[in-house]
């Protein structure tokens, strides 16, 4: 994951939540206003949360998460007007982002991932009211769309295929309603969580 703004300082409040004689929060200031702010959810003596602060010293523009407490980030959050507007993930904590989110009004409305962690995005989705609409795959990793799903209430009703690789469906598959299962999970964006 690259390397970001450090969280430092002339100004730190610090605070001992636990009362175990380490600082679990520090309030990082910079010429008079508030610039970020540490904390240690777990009380393990390492940073898991750092949040940026605007020219305000009041409105986040940025946190940075490490949901498995081995000391490197798992998830950048950016902040516009105070709303999250994109999330990046690496979701299988190798260090690497892999997925990135899109969000609007607190759901996810679009979304992209590197599936085989190369370096490349492959898959790229939609999403209405963070359900699922539509769903586009590189499934042999030559840059071009070889799969579409469309989904409708979140479940997939129909996959369609270019067998010969020329960027249009060739054959489709309908999804009988006896074989769909239940709808994927709604995705919201929200503060502090992947």
């Amino acid at each position: 994951m690259a390397e970001a703004a450090e969280c430092k300082g002339n100004q730190v409040t610090a605070t001992d939540v636990n009362g175990d004689g380490r600082v679990d929060i520090e309030h990082v200031g910079r010429g008079g206003r508030r610039y970020c702010t540490k904390a240690d959810m777990n009380f393990d003596g390492k940073v898991d949360v750092e949040r940026f602060y605007d020219g305000d010293g009041e409105h986040v523009v940025q946190e940075r998460h490490d949901f498995d407490f081995d000391g490197r980030l798992d998830q950048l959050a950016f902040y516009e007007d105070g709303q999250l507007v994109r999330k990046e993930l690496d979701t299988n904590f190798d260090n690497t982002i892999d997925t990135w989110l899109w969000c609007s009004n607190g759901w996810v409305v679009r979304s992209e991932r590197d599936r085989v962690r190369d370096g490349k995005v492959d898959v790229w989705e939609v999403y209405a009211q963070g359900l699922i609409t539509e769903a586009r795959y590189d499934d042999n990793n030559d840059g071009r769309v070889e799969k579409w799903d469309s989904f409708r209430g979140g479940k997939l009703v129909l996959t369609q295929y270019d067998d010969n690789g020329d960027g249009e469906p060739d054959r489709s598959h309908d999804m009988p309603l006896q074989s769909m299962g239940p709808a994927d999970d709604v995705l919201r964006c929200e503060r502090g969580q992947p």
